[in-house]
């Protein structure tokens, strides 16, 4: 990969391990073949299509360089998370899973909240004894 082609920032890295990590905390839709010891996510068809879209909204929004699409990934797991904690009060699973899908769901979204509130540092700090040209 050449440098103009990879992510620059230390926020757009943390954005694409983000987005490859919900994605593949999609794949527990599946999970209900597995022995109990490896189900430690509990999570349905609309959870895990929630996870992909924006875990492949935090990758493009490393790949492209936009903090809008991350800001938008983020905000749309924070409210799955929301609607779930509020379903598993009223009975009703919005997103298929458990109270384990809301914890997974709602640290991705504070994760990638927290990367795209964040300021922006460039990848090589200037020196500050260093005068700006």
């Amino acid at each position: 990969m050449s440098r103009e082609s990879s992510p620059s920032s230390a926020a757009d890295r943390g954005a694409i391990l983000t987005g490859v990590a919900a994605i593949a905390l999609a794949g527990f839709v599946f999970g209900g073949p597995l022995p109990i010891e490896f189900r430690f996510v509990n999570i349905g068809p609309v959870g895990a299509g929630l996870l992909v879209v924006s875990g492949v909204l935090s990758i493009a929004s490393a790949i492209i360089g936009q903090r809008l699409l991350r800001l938008i990934a983020g905000t749309l797991l924070i409210l799955g998370a929301l609607a779930q904690v509020v379903g598993l009060a009223l009975s009703i699973r919005p997103l298929g899973g458990d109270a384990s899908t809301m914890a997974v769901v709602g640290g991705l979204g504070i994760g990638l909240l927290s990367l795209s509130l964040s300021p922006s540092s460039s990848a090589h700090p200037q020196d500050p004894m260093k005068g700006r040209p």
